[in-house]
């Protein structure tokens, strides 16, 4: 399990870093990829990355309360983008893809990237 760990810290750090060097152009790539009709289906990434910080949590008790908060984060995106109101998912992706500014799409770049290095330094 600390190796699915250190994967989704890794790619977290690589997304944070991308984000906040190539902004726009990792913007356009994830638009590309999750900005489509079947949000449903792919609900399933961030339920995956839920379950498997959730249950990490528990293995790996060095990153107990950071691992679980997040885990239960995720899942909880993750059925909001299952069971939510389909419109509101869809402006509320419109926004994040089209609307958002650079600057707060950086600084979420940069959250993330701590995020990643926060799991990381403590495995």
């Amino acid at each position: 399990m600390s190796i699915a760990l250190y994967i989704i810290a890794i790619l977290w750090i690589v997304t944070g870093v991308f984000i906040l060097i190539y902004t726009e152009r990792t913007m356009r790539i994830l638009k590309k990829l999750f900005f489509t009709e079947k949000v449903r289906a792919l609900s399933i990434v961030p339920i995956i990355f839920g379950v498997v910080l959730v249950i990490g949590a528990f293995v790996c008790t060095q990153v107990f309360f950071l691992s679980l908060v997040l885990g239960v984060i995720a899942l909880l995106k993750g059925l909001y983008l299952i069971m939510g109101p389909m419109p509101q998912i869809k402006r509320l992706m419109d926004w994040w893809f089209n609307k958002a500014s650079t600057s707060y799409i950086r600084l979420c770049g940069l959250i993330i990237f701590v995020l990643g290095i926060a799991i990381l330094s403590n495995l």
